[in-house]
């Protein structure tokens, strides 16, 4: 047998040579099944985030989003975001309505809605099975009770119910909600992200009958994501960075296969605008990858606003940290420019660890726009438009709203590879950051926040960020990402954007900051401002009737409307200061069709201001009685009825939503 062996080692030798190949895939072992346990792991896997996802998926939402849309033209921005399904279906005597039909192999990423309750129960068909796997109450996916979602990953923000628990199945997934009696299709906000893999991928489907082997897993990413933390190891790069005007410092550049796990920004003793006034720079390996207001990157802006979830820390002292990784192949510099009029020093520390640069690695991106502009009617800002590869991460949403009425019923639309229509079309703004109806506080959870809100009421400075992690959005060859503005009352207030997103190496990078556009807009002190509801005020009437009417666009969906008056009628409500002084007093009045001309008096004392409030069309006016004087307690304002303008016939309605009080 002797002289047979040297054949033996050398068809030994050429099968092993074959397997080596890539030619031969089927040599290489099989790459693990994606799983609800490896999807947890994923949530909270910085690493994983700067990565090229394998296997490879795309991500798209199923949402209630008003099918009119589809129509494009005006009908592109209609906002009857609700109670829109894919289809209606008859089952044991009941009908189900469908919210998502996925195909696999993929995984549900995240379900959100605004109004659970309207609904009864939620099923879940895997696989096509006949039988749901989960059924119950909607509400009870955003109650943190219901087995495996722990309260981590369930839960109420804002008013807006969230489920952040990965759902994977191989096959199909079929969603459907039964509503509270009869066959009426309730009127229900929901959003549900997907991925969908490519196919052949190995999925295990979720088993609800497996919590308990699912513990250790749900336990240790809710550990991760309520105390986030970056990768260990490495070295500090720390720097005391004096900027003066005009001018661009940095610090030296890191050399090598290397990755920034951490960084922080401080600024001591310095304004808060000077946050806004400083612009970060970052270059990976000769790449220009961010330029983003230094405070607006770590989602604080305009200003010093204290937060902490999972990407990012914001101390009350002014520390601002980042956990965004960073990686690259041979180099990166981090620089900031002074665009304001007074020097800036700012103390930066950076860790950095080595790590291997694969083909599968790309570089973080960021880019910051600003838009200001009359706000009717509604509009799209493309926020952000590239080639891939690549995926987007996470965005950052500011509003300098200079009324006290809701802003934000604008939906997101992410046209990705080419796409005629948005694969993601949202149902509003605030949906997508995770809260709901308008919600006026601040909130943080791991992956989205609303970290500032002046008020009163919806006015002043917002801002929100929202992180998608499970739910992040690749690309192969292109991706739009156009952020839609629907205000509900005519204005001019001024927006301002951060996207992030992971790109191959040779892509494009970020737009330039306008330098032109960086100053936090004045909207006033807010602590001076009193509003009180229209509808809310005691009221009575010489002539006419007053009575409370609902209005979408008024604050609280309603205001006080007074009809059928004559020439000379008089109505006169109470409102209350809250100290002695003088004020200005800006009224939020109507105006449409049948709206008539008034004169206004406060306390009996002519004010010098005459209001119109026919419009063709649907239309508010916000007059303001200047510097006028205020007793403490109950005051009173009277509006007296004058000839209608020609064009508004007859009518004499006049239409008040709030009172704003500004002491002077």
């Amino acid at each position: 047998m002797l002289p047979h062996r040297p054949r033996r080692v050398a068809l030994a030798l050429v099968a092993l040579a074959a397997c080596l190949s890539a030619a031969l895939p089927a040599c290489r072992p099989a790459p693990p099944p994606v799983t609800v346990e490896s999807l947890l792991r994923e949530m909270t896997d910085l690493e994983t985030l700067a990565r090229e996802p394998r296997p490879f998926y795309t991500h798209a939402t199923a949402s209630s989003y008003s099918r009119e849309s589809r129509k494009g033209g005006d009908a592109w921005f209609d906002n009857h975001d609700v109670g829109q399904y894919v289809r209606d279906e008859a089952r044991d005597g009941r009908v189900e309505y469908v919210l998502a039909d996925l195909a696999g192999p993929g995984a549900v990423t995240r379900i959100w809605s605004a109004n659970p309750t309207l609904a009864t129960t939620v099923r879940f068909y895997f696989d096509g099975e006949a039988s749901p796997r989960l059924a119950a109450p909607l509400a009870a996916l955003f109650e943190g009770k219901l087995a495996p979602f722990a309260p981590a990953f369930s839960y109420v923000s804002g008013t807006g119910g969230n489920l952040y628990f990965p759902l994977p199945f191989s096959r199909s997934l079929r969603i459907t909600v039964e509503g509270q009696a009869g066959d009426k299709p309730p009127r229900l906000y929901y959003e549900i992200g997907s991925r969908t893999y490519e196919a052949g991928t190995r999925v295990e489907t979720f088993d609800p009958s497996q919590a308990s082997r699912l513990a250790p897993a749900v336990t240790a990413a809710g550990r991760a994501l309520a105390a986030p933390a970056a990768p260990g190891g490495g070295e500090w790069v720390t720097a005391r960075v004096a900027v003066p005007p005009g001018a661009t410092r940095g610090i030296p550049a890191v050399l090598g296969e290397k990755a920034v796990v951490e960084w922080s920004a401080r600024m001591p003793g310095q304004p808060p605008g000077a946050w806004r006034e400083v612009v970060l720079g970052a270059t990976f390996d000769g790449e220009r990858s961010i330029e983003v207001p230094l405070g607006d990157f770590f989602g604080s802006g305009p200003g010093v606003n204290p937060y902490e979830n999972l990407f990012f820390t914001v101390t009350s002292d002014g520390v601002m940290t980042s956990r965004l990784p960073m990686p690259f192949r041979s180099s990166m510099a981090m620089e900031l420019t002074n665009t304001g009029a007074a020097s800036r020093t700012v103390d930066l520390r950076v860790r950095v660890v080595k790590r291997p640069f694969t083909p599968r690695d790309w570089h973080l991106r960021a880019q910051w726009t600003t838009e200001t502009r009359d706000s009717w009617p509604p509009f799209d800002v493309t926020v952000l438009a590239t080639k891939g590869p690549g995926k987007v991460v996470g965005t950052v949403y500011e509003i300098a709203n200079p009324v006290l009425i809701w802003w934000g019923e604008g939906d997101q639309k992410v046209f990705v590879d080419g796409e005629a229509f948005p694969s993601t079309f949202g149902t509003g703004t605030e949906d997508d950051y995770g809260f709901a109806y308008g919600h006026n506080e601040p909130f943080v959870r791991p992956f989205h926040a609303q970290t500032r809100v002046d008020g009163p009421w919806s006015g002043g400075h917002i801002s929100l960020n929202r992180w998608y992690v499970l739910d992040a959005l690749p690309f192969r060859s292109s991706v739009r990402f156009d952020q839609e503005m629907w205000h509900w009352m005519p204005c001019r207030p001024t927006w301002a954007q951060v996207i992030y997103w992971y790109a191959k190496p040779g892509t494009p990078g970020p737009s330039a900051v306008d330098r032109s556009s960086l100053a936090a807009r004045d909207l006033g002190a807010r602590e001076a401002m009193h509003p009180v509801e229209g509808e809310a005020l005691p009221h009575e009437e010489t002539g006419g009737r007053a009575a409370t009417e609902r209005l979408a666009n008024c604050s609280g969906a309603e205001h006080l409307v007074w009809a059928d008056a004559k020439v000379g009628d008089r109505l006169t409500v109470r409102f209350t200061a809250p100290a002695a002084g003088r004020y200005d007093v800006t009224l939020n009045l109507c105006r449409a069709p049948g709206y008539g001309r008034h004169r206004l008096l406060v306390n009996g004392r002519p004010a010098g201001v005459e209001t119109d409030g026919y419009s063709p069309e649907l239309s508010w006016t916000r007059p303001t009685l200047v510097d006028v004087e205020l007793r403490a307690g109950d005051n009173t304002l009277t509006a007296v009825t004058l000839p209608a303008n020609p064009k508004a016939g007859p009518g004499s309605r006049l239409g008040l939503d709030y009172v704003l009080l500004v002491r002077k």
